[in-house]
């Protein structure tokens, strides 16, 4: 280090010269070595010792000392007293290797003060914090806004578990950085541990919860037990014709019984079986975050942008399950809006903050991903209000019954109490108010008039917000008790 710009100024004009003569005598030495063509060639020597000269640049002149010792004071033992902002920490610096005559140069290099850096950490730290709080709440909002088995079923398997993956992630960074930087131990552990909870405590209740339910919906789609029901309906068939001919009626789709429940496992082995396959996804996740550590800047580019893109398409199973099952809000807004601002945060801060705690320079792609977080939350919400298969045609799509028919003048459900055959709109059986089923509006809107009521097999008509409501309770129909299919 060097007390003076001027001195600086002079001690490197000085290496500058010794280094320019050095290099000279290298291409002297190359010269002759090339006119020898029967010498052995010459070893290189890459153990190279370095000589560094650096020196600090000056403060403003319009910062006094008194203002720096204050600053430095607060620094040292925080009591919370405003000072000036700090003054840019910038350094020249030259090295210098003598037996391999290389030279590396910098010029305003910006750095921190080692205290500044703890407080950057801490804030860091406490941020995380704040942002695993949050999602702990929105996942419990969640969790109340679907408490029956008919909501839980409706709900996407692989967008709980993809959120609880990057918390898993997010604990281990976090408790792994403070494992090795013993200052900021405590604030980091405390934003391992709450990611902890999110993922250990919550999240994972809620996955076996929404596994439990779904599971009965593979093994119904198995080829075996495909074959067990085709053999099953054809036994039963001929006496269920059988008597349908001899009594002359047959029954209704509508009060067809509810498929009977599969058995109930070993919740233990239940339990078991999801943490080992979460714990195998977290090992091969670490797997190759240690590849990419050790790679190229270009291969580590590819692999973060390749699994960001993957881990914050969370949405994108929740919005194909709506397709699959015609579901409607299956998530509470408030969790879908609580988990994707929180989960943006801290990309958001790593590279879009300048000032961020590793000193990554801004990205413009992480705009990108907000956008591409934002446009699946867009999706979500026009699904809930133009229908979940809005924008996919119907022959792509899986048969399901359609609570939104289109319903005819002379097909809906109207009585006539005048001579004049006035019509009056039925009322809901749940709230007791009309029900309007003109789906009035301009053209090419009527779908927004039929998602204002739904139409039940058994051709009884509701408010969708009144079913909606019921069926998360029972899929049954409110007046004739008629199994409801799911959505």
């Amino acid at each position: 280090m060097l007390p003076t710009n001027q001195s600086m100024t002079k001690t490197r004009a000085a290496l500058i010269e010794q280094i320019d003569k050095r290099v000279e005598e290298l291409k002297t030495l190359a010269s002759w070595g090339d006119q020898i063509e029967d010498q052995p060639p010459m070893s290189v020597n890459f153990g190279c010792s370095f000589q560094m000269f650096a020196q600090l640049h000056p403060v403003p002149s319009d910062v006094k000392l008194l203002q720096l010792l204050e600053y430095e004071k607060e620094l040292e033992n925080p009591q919370g007293i405003s000072t000036i902002r700090p003054p840019p920490l910038t350094m020249s610096a030259v090295m210098y290797s003598p037996n391999c005559g290389l030279a590396l140069t910098s010029d305003d290099g910006i750095g921190a003060k080692i205290e500044r850096y703890y407080s950057k950490a801490v804030s860091y730290a406490t941020m995380a914090s704040v942002l695993a709080i949050i999602q702990i709440f929105a996942l419990i909002h969640q969790m109340e806004y679907t408490p029956t088995p008919s909501s839980v079923s409706n709900v996407s398997y692989w967008t709980v578990a993809m959120q609880s993956m990057m918390d898993g992630y997010l604990s281990l960074l976090h408790l792994t950085t403070g494992v090795v930087i013993e200052t900021v131990f405590m604030p980091f552990a405390t934003a391992a541990f709450f990611s902890f909870v999110l993922v250990s405590v919550f999240g994972m209740r809620y996955l076996l919860l929404i596994w439990r339910i779904q599971r009965p919906e593979s093994a119904r789609s198995s080829p075996s037990n495909n074959n067990n029901n085709n053999s099953n309906n054809d036994d039963n068939g001929t006496t269920a014709n059988g008597n349908q001919e001899e009594r002359g009626t047959i029954l209704p789709l509508a009060n067809r019984p509810q498929p009977t429940p599969q058995p109930v496992s070993d919740p233990r082995r239940d339990i078991s079986a999801l943490y080992y396959r979460m714990y195998a996804l977290l090992l091969f996740g670490l797997f190759l975050f240690y590849q990419t550590a050790t790679r190229s800047a270009f291969v580590q580019s590819i692999i973060i942008g390749t699994l960001g893109f993957g881990f914050y398409s969370f949405w994108i199973p929740q919005i194909v399950r709506n397709i699959l099952r015609g579901c409607r809000r299956p998530l509470s807004r408030r969790y879908v809006i609580g988990m994707s601002v929180t989960r943006l945060g801290i990309p958001l801060y790593f590279y879009g903050c300048p000032e961020n705690l590793i000193a990554h320079e801004p990205s413009p792609w992480v705009w990108a991903l907000v956008g591409y977080v934002a446009l699946q939350v867009f999706i979500l919400f026009l699904q809930d209000i133009l229908g979940p298969r809005f924008f996919v045609p119907e022959k792509y799509l899986p048969q399901t019954y359609n609570y939104h028919p289109v319903l005819p003048v002379e097909d809906e459900e109207n009585v006539q109490e005048n001579s004049d055959k006035s019509r009056h709109p039925r009322d809901c059986a749940i709230c007791m108010l009309p029900v309007d089923t003109s789906a009035s509006g301009p053209t090419g809107l009527h779908v927004l008039g039929r998602a204002q009521y739904m139409l039940t097999p058994c051709q009884h008509l509701f408010h969708t917000d009144c079913l909606e409501k019921w069926m998360r309770i029972k899929l049954e129909c409110p007046v004739c008790r008629s199994y409801l299919p799911a959505c």
